[in-house]
């Protein structure tokens, strides 16, 4: 028998607080929808697994075992069945530390014990239910945002029609997933959706938002006539944005656009949770795997290079050039251990009526990434979570660093060998047979 359980805790910044997303800091001087940490419990013969969404850019390792020792105090439930990931708004607190901006220590010390109490809620909520999923596409919202161009290289958002773009330089996932959960009487209790799609952004920069992943979680509510806890995860995304440089939007604005694209993946979810058939009797099963990655070295020209632009610098990191912002970040690396100690997280829910994997991935992964892991899954469907039980940074394919762009650019947003796809891909494949 399953049981579920669902909750939510605000997890909105005080203003004045770094947010983080952007070359520069910026403060927050609004709040214009609160931020959430929301976590979905289910439990079935004795298993019981957690999945937790902040709306946040990214959550380092460190954090994340924190907040797995205070739920797995408070609730039981084992580390590697604790999936935390994050929604990567743009406009959110400063919890990693990159280009220009460093983390907010307060802010982090604040947010651990609310995903724990998140956590507890909803398993303070566990109670009887039923479960079913669907996969659906979506094609008008979602662009590779790397393109070739007639110079012969890669460059990322290239602008909108630029006479020099010849074509893509990768492809979309256009997969929307859904899982609904639902109690004996058919009362909504989560929706977890997923897509591949960054951050919507085009809003005040300075104001603190969900960005499209928070209304989204109005829209399908809206949509359903219920209150439940509605999440949006993201799919393999790191090369991928909203903009199509071909067709230039009808002006929208501020908050318009993520509007239109929430509107559009909410009624896309809302129909496929109307035709999931729910399932009460299931299987769960969990599996994780720490790995090593190394980080690409830095060299004793490169520090030297660096210390050199850094030489005439303000002293203000606000004024800091792109050039003086990356230099910065060399050193940074310079000072960092050769290697990266992160996880790979798979979660399987299995019935007579079918079965379906959830692989959590620690960073900002290309979308090839995520598609080989779908096709070469065992299951028939397959969701992939990034920004999940860690941040690495950006994780694109070894084909991507041969092409160069602002991905592959050394900076802590952006550090791991070439090689970090194939251990990803090859952990994820391992995984997905074993549970």
């Amino acid at each position: 028998m399953l049981k579920a359980g669902a909750a939510q805790r605000d997890i909105t910044p005080l203003l004045g607080i770094s947010l983080v997303g952007y070359f520069h800091d910026r403060k927050a001087v609004d709040v214009r929808d609160p931020l959430y940490a929301k976590a979905i419990v289910l439990e079935a013969d004795g298993e019981r697994i957690a999945i937790v969404l902040c709306d946040l850019i990214a959550l380092e390792r460190e954090e994340i075992e924190k907040a797995r020792e205070l739920i797995e105090s408070r609730c039981g439930i084992l580390p590697q069945n604790v999936m935390i990931a994050c929604t990567h708004t743009h406009t959110g607190p400063a919890t990693v530390s990159v280009l220009g901006v460093d983390r907010d220590e307060g802010y982090l010390e604040f947010l651990i014990p609310r995903i724990a109490d998140t956590v507890q809620m909803a398993c303070q909520r566990l109670r009887e239910a039923k479960v079913g999923w669907e996969v659906g596409r979506e094609e008008r919202i979602s662009f590779n945002r790397r393109y070739w161009m007639k110079d012969g290289k890669v460059r990322t958002n290239p602008g909108y029609n630029n006479p020099d773009i010849v074509r893509p330089a990768g492809p979309i996932d256009p997969d929307v997933m859904a899982i609904r959960i639902a109690d004996a009487q058919g009362n909504t209790i989560a929706v977890l959706a997923n897509f591949a799609l960054h951050y919507v952004g085009g809003s005040p920069s300075n104001v603190v938002s969900a960005d499209y992943f928070g209304m989204f979680a109005q829209e399908i509510q809206r949509m359903h006539g219920e209150s439940f806890v509605a999440i949006l995860s993201n799919g393999c995304c790191g090369d991928i944005n909203n903009i199509d440089v071909h067709n230039p939007p009808e002006r929208r604005e501020g908050y318009e656009h993520a509007q239109h694209v929430a509107s559009i993946l909410a009624a896309d979810v809302y129909s496929l949770t109307e035709h999931a058939k729910l399932i009460e009797d299931v299987q769960l099963n969990a599996a994780s795997k720490r790995i090593t990655i190394p980080v690409r070295p830095i060299t004793e020209e490169m520090i030297e290079s660096a210390k050199a632009i850094l030489r005439d610098a303000p002293d203000d990191v606000n004024r800091y050039t792109r050039e003086q912002i990356y230099a910065r970040e060399i050193l940074f690396l310079s000072e960092m251990p050769r290697q990266v100690e992160t996880e790979v997280q798979v979660f399987a829910i299995r019935s007579e009526q079918g079965e379906m994997a959830i692989v959590g991935l620690p960073g900002e992964i290309f979308v090839e990434i995520g598609l080989q892991i779908k096709k070469s899954s065992p299951f028939k469907a397959t969701m992939t979570i990034e920004l999940a039980n860690d941040w690495v940074g950006y994780v694109p394919t070894e084909k991507a660093f041969e092409e160069g762009g602002y991905e592959t650019e050394l900076a802590r947003s952006s550090k791991l060998v070439p090689e970090a796809e194939r251990i990803l891909i090859q952990t994820a494949r391992e995984l997905l047979e074993s549970v």
